[in-house]
């Protein structure tokens, strides 16, 4: 069966670059949100020589405050058009289970500024899902029609027995430009978390340092997200965009696209 779908990787440097052109990557992901040593005038131009698209991935701190992350990286929304981006994605707070509700409040008052510079800039602002919930979902695109999602799928089952993409997918699949693929083992915070909290309070801090532990990235089918289940609700529904292979080892992209046709093919 030919697939039409965009199947990229990441990068954190230009050699990880060269290596996704070498694996013919239909898109690459340079990626912020770590150390990175990107010579971005570079990039643009070495992806764009091999007829490569970029999407971004801003950065993210835990020392920003949420009523600063708009501020934080509003500078990095103009990098996104000057390297022809077509699709910048940033993280929130708006989860309920890691932050608190004046954490929320503060970041949907302080994310109007960066959604307005990047409709300025002709840039496609993304939010990458972590935790989030139906209700926190909805009072950001209710607030910002013109921000869409990249839908996090090893996001989604942190701390969850279902994962949450399945229901994002249901209300928001008209806002996701793009699919974050890696596995985990998310489903087992649950009860590490209970454990922890017979023996006495557990603060959302701990409960984020939780989620950093079980957020694996890895590889399809070494951990236990049920993929088929939420690839076939995609498919159902026509998505035909791109899929982001995010095993944290980037030279496993090869396998891990294999790994992933092989699903989505035999559905």
């Amino acid at each position: 069966m030919v697939t039409e779908l965009q199947i990229g990787t990441f990068a954190r440097s230009n050699e990880q670059i060269d290596s996704a052109i070498e694996n013919n990557a239909d898109f690459v992901d340079l990626r912020m949100d770590l150390h990175h040593s990107i010579d971005f005038e570079a990039a643009r131009n070495t992806l764009r020589q091999a007829g490569i698209p970029i999407t971004l991935h801003l950065p993210s701190s835990p020392d920003w405050k949420p009523i600063d992350v708009s501020q934080e990286i509003l500078p990095y929304i103009d990098l996104g058009r000057q390297i022809d981006a077509e699709l910048v994605t940033m993280h929130t707070t708006l989860s309920s289970l890691f932050y608190s509700d004046d954490d929320i409040d503060s970041f949907l008052q302080g994310i109007r500024p960066a959604c307005e510079a990047a409709q300025a800039a002709g840039v496609q602002l993304a939010i990458e899902n972590l935790g989030l919930l139906y209700t926190e979902m909805a009072l950001l695109f209710d607030q910002e029609p013109y921000i869409k999602m990249a839908l996090d799928i090893g996001h989604g089952q942190i701390m969850a027995i279902r994962n949450r993409a399945l229901d994002h997918i249901e209300s928001f699949y008209d806002r996701i430009m793009m699919v974050n693929v890696h596995d985990n083992h998310g489903r087992d915070m649950i009860e590490e978390v209970v454990g922890m909290r017979k023996k006495g309070r557990l603060s959302r801090k701990e409960i984020r340092e939780l989620a950093k532990k079980y957020d694996e990235h890895l590889c399809i089918g070494e951990g236990i997200i049920d993929f088929e289940t939420i690839f076939r609700q995609l498919k159902e529904r026509g998505y035909d965009g791109k899929f982001l292979m995010m095993c944290a080892d980037p030279l496993r992209f090869p396998e891990e696209r294999a790994k992933f046709l092989d699903i989505w093919n035999s559905l």
